[in-house]
């Protein structure tokens, strides 16, 4: 009967302390996992351009738009490129990133582009948009923390905002979908 020999060890191949299986990213809690893991905030503040680098078919350009539009995000040779108007504000604009994220993640295989004009003025919104909002919400506002600070007693607008590093008006939408009603 013939030995059978030993079989090779094929670990020694392959680095393991260096290599980390890819993350995932289908939903606001694997993000917002990975972004804490890798130190990506500063306090209850995700750092958005830092986070982005976790999706390696994303670009981001900060550029002039017309007023009326916010951002975009368009598919062009295997990247999908986000593009934030540049004469908004900061606030407003980490709120369109995180919406264009948003769209990424919900709705990148229905669509190769998406713009998005004014977010807040219109209450009328198609669903995918209204989802994009909710992701966006979601993310730089996460549920547990806001009710954790309102139930410990902030419940100004602007100081909540200030803490998430959102505008009122982003968190004022926020704290309306959560159910609280506004004195």
């Amino acid at each position: 009967m013939g030995s059978m020999g030993k079989r090779p060890n094929r670990s020694n191949n392959i680095n393991t302390s260096q290599y980390e299986e890819p993350a995932l990213f289908k939903d606001v809690a694997t993000i917002t996992e990975y972004a804490k893991s890798h130190g990506m905030y500063d306090g209850d503040i995700i750092n958005l351009d830092r986070a982005i680098s976790m999706f390696s078919d994303i670009k981001v350009n900060y550029v002039p738009m017309s007023q009326a539009q916010s951002g975009q995000l368009c598919y062009n040779d295997g990247i999908w490129n986000i593009s934030i108007n540049s004469l908004h504000n900061k606030k407003r604009q980490r709120f369109t990133l995180a919406h264009e994220i948003g769209h990424y993640i919900l709705h990148k295989e229905k669509n190769s582009e998406f713009k998005d004009t004014v977010m807040f003025r219109n209450e009328v919104l198609d669903p995918m948009e209204y989802k994009a909002n909710e992701f966006a919400g979601e993310l730089l506002m996460p549920e547990n923390n806001l009710r954790d600070y309102i139930k410990n007693g902030t419940r100004n607008i602007g100081e909540l905002a200030n803490i998430f590093g959102v505008s009122a008006a982003a968190m004022k939408y926020r704290i309306i979908s959560l159910g609280y009603t506004l004195k």
